[in-house]
């Protein structure tokens, strides 16, 4: 996928694969957003709804780590890297909340029309875990019209 500056755009999915002891739940998104480079990375920018609030999204992926910024709804800010602890924090409605994450993957797989992004990860609240995750973000280039 060639990306200019300016950006593509594209329609992004996210599934995100929580589990909690015997507790699964699979959470899939869609929206569109724009994907672009600048640098050594990789910006993909997108909005989506939860609970009827809107959350921007912009996620930079990077050689050796991934940030996650959301904002709107709530706020979070977080920082992935292979095979470490990172801490972070997520702002919502209900208070502010230290965030730490344990990842144990990262995969990024660009192709001609999309690229795909997988994160597992181990994430604590308040220092308690909240249960192990697994993110899988695949961005696919949208059809001129």
């Amino acid at each position: 996928m060639s990306v200019s500056s300016t950006g593509k755009k594209v329609s992004v999915e996210v599934v995100s694969d929580i589990r909690d002891g015997a507790r699964k739940e699979i959470v899939k998104t869609n929206s569109r957003g724009l994907l672009y480079e600048k640098g050594d990375s990789i910006y993909i920018k997108y909005d989506e709804e939860q609970d009827g609030e809107e959350i921007r999204t912009l996620l930079k992926i990077g050689k050796v780590e991934v940030l996650l910024n959301r904002s709107g709804a709530v706020t979070m800010k977080q920082t992935f890297k292979k095979q470490q602890k990172t801490e972070g924090s997520y702002k919502s409605p209900y208070g502010i909340f230290h965030v730490l994450t344990e990842t144990h993957n990262i995969e990024y797989q660009q192709f001609k029309t999309k690229v795909r992004l997988f994160l597992s990860y181990d994430l604590y609240l308040q220092g308690e875990k909240a249960g192990k995750y697994a993110l899988t973000v695949t961005v696919k280039e949208e059809e001129e019209q």
